[in-house]
């Protein structure tokens, strides 16, 4: 079965209420329990702190893969609402600092997407991610912040960027690697004294 489009369908049907309510119990489960234990562990322990039965989660998410990209999802979607109207020159730059304490935070999660038998199952996640960029970016190319001839596409190398050198850190690096590397995309995507882009 084609994991994008099964995802892409749940994503787009409107859920009621109490299914809402239930997937996002499972969510903040998956979350919690990803934290605490880490992306090996039983996915019925997330059911168990969700307060749901191993139905409700196996009807909500097939497998490891779909929940680690609705948890990446969500997150995603937080940051789109966190900068839905943004007003600051630098709203860019911020989205960017949030967007590397994010891959911080989820590269276990990360790491199991990318390992998915299918790519088309990112594409959910890169467009959610180029949607929740463009305001901010838009207003920092406005203020004359960010470099003119960057793109909402570049979204995606900018977030490969953030996170490549994560995916094999070992957790004592892992914080100075994501420093080091939120330096050099910032340098990258601010405009030139000078003007130009």
């Amino acid at each position: 079965m084609d994991t994008s489009v099964h995802l892409g369908a749940i994503m787009d049907r409107p859920l009621r209420k109490d299914a809402a309510d239930r997937r996002s119990a499972l969510l903040r489960a998956a979350r919690e329990v990803f934290a605490e234990e880490g992306i090996d562990a039983p996915l019925d322990r997330i059911a168990e702190r969700a307060g749901v039965g191993r139905a409700t989660l196996y009807r909500n998410f097939p497998g490891r893969t779909e929940i680690a990209l609705a948890v990446l999802l969500d997150d995603v979607a937080d940051l789109g609402e966190r900068y839905a109207a943004p007003t600051a020159p630098d709203a860019f730059l911020d989205f960017i600092v949030d967007l590397s304490e994010r891959l911080v935070r989820n590269t276990a999660l990360g790491g199991v997407v990318r390992a998915a038998p299918s790519p088309d199952i990112l594409t959910p996640l890169r467009a959610a991610m180029v949607k929740a960029a463009a305001p901010a970016l838009k207003v920092s190319q406005a203020a004359g912040t960010v470099r003119a001839d960057l793109q909402g596409s570049d979204i995606r190398v900018l977030a490969a960027m953030l996170g490549a050198g994560l995916h094999n850190a070992t957790p004592a690096e892992r914080n100075a690697i994501a420093r080091r590397t939120l330096e050099f995309v910032l340098d990258a995507v601010r405009r030139s004294p000078g003007g130009a882009a």
